[in-house]
């Protein structure tokens, strides 16, 4: 059950085989075994790789599930083995991570130093929908969309503005993610703004861009104070207020080694 819920979070057999560091026949016939066992098909096979079929999908959320419960009863009450080498994953976007991942897990390695994590990054929504799939255990989200089966507790919050560098004069032209509905919002409130965008995701190559004057930058206040250049915000063009919030499905965070997770990153945003 271990080797499906790996295969499920890895793209082909021979990537799973690696991660868990054993050889391909032996991965295989252990799903086999499985399949065989439940009756049903789990996994659609090709020559591109490995996908879940409907059933396989509905068999990983019971399976993380089970998995979850086992490592309940087997867990060590010693701070040596909290983690009993279960790996819990952790989705955020790419900035998110520069100012909160650090500190979270400086606090989590001093309370369980056998700690083992794995990142994932992504957009905010995405990171949302695979924490709803089961592929991400916990996720750092952005304005997450209220929804039943998620826990959504809110621990920061984030300003996006217009930035720029603070000898620029008589800039042409607007440097962001328009396809951010922070963006959008900030758009359609700014009067007489620059027709001229130049539209890209990365959020350190638009403060990069700023800093070379190239024009006004629409960033997240925590994103511009990790980088070193002399950016200033326009105070009296629109602005976006960005709640930052952890989020996982109700069944995570049961046993010691989720909790010091979900502390953990909480403590890394509220310090940030």
């Amino acid at each position: 059950m271990r080797n499906f819920v790996e295969m499920a979070l890895c793209e082909t057999i021979v990537q799973c085989a690696n991660k868990l560091e054993i050889s391909q026949p032996a991965l295989s016939e252990s799903l086999k075994r499985l399949e065989h066992d439940l009756g049903c098909t789990l996994f659609y096979r090709s020559r591109s790789g490995i996908q879940l079929t409907p059933t396989g999908k509905i068999m990983l959320n019971k399976a993380q599930t089970a998995l979850r419960a086992l490592s309940d009863l087997d867990i060590a009450t010693d701070k040596e083995n909290i983690f009993a080498g279960r790996t819990i994953i952790i989705g955020c976007h790419a900035t998110v991570a520069q100012y909160s991942i650090p500190k979270a897990l400086k606090h989590l390695k001093s309370v369980a130093p056998d700690y083992k994590i794995e990142l994932r990054h992504d957009l905010s929504r995405n990171i949302q929908s695979e924490i709803q799939k089961g592929t991400i255990d916990v996720g750092i989200v952005i304005n997450p969309v209220r929804v039943p089966d998620l826990v959504i507790t809110p621990i920061a919050t984030d300003v996006v503005g217009v930035w720029a560098h603070k000898s620029s004069k008589n800039l042409d032209t607007i440097i962001c993610n328009p396809d951010l509905f922070q963006t959008q919002s900030i758009l359609k409130k700014w009067k007489d703004k620059p027709r001229n965008i130049i539209s890209t995701e990365s959020l350190e190559l638009i403060c990069r861009l700023v800093n070379e004057e190239i024009g006004f930058g629409i960033l997240p206040e925590r994103a511009v104070h990790l980088f070193s250049g002399p950016l200033k915000q326009l105070e009296k063009l629109p602005v976006y207020k960005d709640e930052i919030a952890l989020v996982y499905r109700p069944e995570f965070g049961k046993v010691p080694s989720e909790r010091l997770t979900i502390e953990a990153l909480g403590k890394g945003l509220m310090n940030s």
